[in-house]
């Protein structure tokens, strides 16, 4: 029997490697991801404020006096194909007639994208072959956007569970032509056993070059933290060659700003030039006082660095 998840169809569309290690050898993970613990303990408390119904989303309020359940399994069998399918929704609101399905997303856009939509109306498909009811919605939480941290989705008709069999299909024939995807090194549980970075490459080729240098800063992004955390655990220092490695004092001019304006002052001292106005804090001046945004203007400056970008 096959065994098939939402998140194992997407990693479809990610690295050879990693789904080779999670779906095929079954490895466990063998290195931790901060954003990924971050997000894990942001949707354990926002799971618990469900259950004890101490949410603050008044867009949820209608539905928070229904059965609230998080982490609530949904399974299909498709037995002409031998394949299992699990789901697990992060936070489901029912009724007899009505239900809601919400997906927790630790990002500041609160829009529903076309892999949230997908994702949800997987989990929709499933509950409806389970139960069918009258209303459903379908959205997602964005905790990271105070402004708009829900959005919901009515719909009319829920999909069939053959789209899922589709979305599995369409999975399958993709595995064949996955790549290795170094762009996504920095986020992957697998680092600490990928060996892929350590083969020869041509220097003139600057695809290759451009994969191993995204492999690489990964890999040193690793190193750095298991360093960081061993050091302010043991508070020694590793010494490589005439080298030490751990934390050191650095001083730093410190600067009472009152002070040095009134020493100016009192003493005829041209002091404009020296005064570093702190952006953040001139910014939320602004909004107070909006004539202050008369003395502010857009700098573009172009720098070296590694950008996320949609896919096609």
């Amino acid at each position: 029997m096959e065994n098939w998840s939402f998140s194992k169809i997407e990693a479809t569309k990610g690295c050879r490697i990693l789904y080779e290690k999670k779906y095929i050898q079954k490895l466990p993970p063998d290195t931790t991801v901060p954003e990924y613990e971050e997000a894990k303990k942001i949707h354990e408390e926002i799971q618990t404020n469900f259950i004890k119904r101490q949410v603050d989303y008044p867009i949820l309020n209608p539905y928070m006096s229904n059965i609230i359940a998080v982490e609530k399994a949904y399974r299909h069998y498709f037995k002409e194909q031998d394949i299992e399918f699990v789901a697990y929704a992060d936070v489901v609101l029912e009724t007899e007639v009505s239900r809601v399905i919400l997906d927790i997303k630790c990002r500041y856009n609160s829009n529903i994208n076309e892999k949230d939509r997908l994702q949800l109306l997987t989990y929709l498909a499933l509950a409806n072959q389970e139960r069918p009811v009258a209303q459903n919605k379908i959205g997602i939480i964005v905790p990271y956007n105070q402004f708009m941290p829900v959005t919901l989705i009515d719909i009319e008709e829920p999909p069939p569970v053959d789209l899922i069999l589709e979305e599995i299909e369409k999975a399958k024939r993709r595995i064949p032509r996955m790549t290795v995807k170094t762009s996504e090194c920095a986020y992957c549980e697998y680092k600490r056993s990928c060996d892929y970075g350590l083969k020869e490459i041509d220097n003139n080729d600057m695809q290759a070059i451009a994969e191993k240098y995204l492999y690489l800063k990964a890999q040193v992004d690793l190193y750095e933290e298991i360093l960081r955390k061993h050091i302010e655990l043991t508070n020694q220092k590793i010494r490589v060659g005439d080298k030490e490695i751990g934390f050191f004092e650095r001083a730093y001019t410190k600067v009472d700003v009152p002070e040095f304006i009134m020493l100016c002052q009192d003493n005829d001292v041209p002091y404009l030039d020296a005064v570093k106005i702190d952006t953040v804090k001139a910014k939320q001046l602004a909004k107070k006082y909006d004539i202050l945004t008369q003395a502010m203007d857009k700098e573009i400056k172009y720098v070296f660095t590694t950008k996320k970008i949609g896919e096609d």
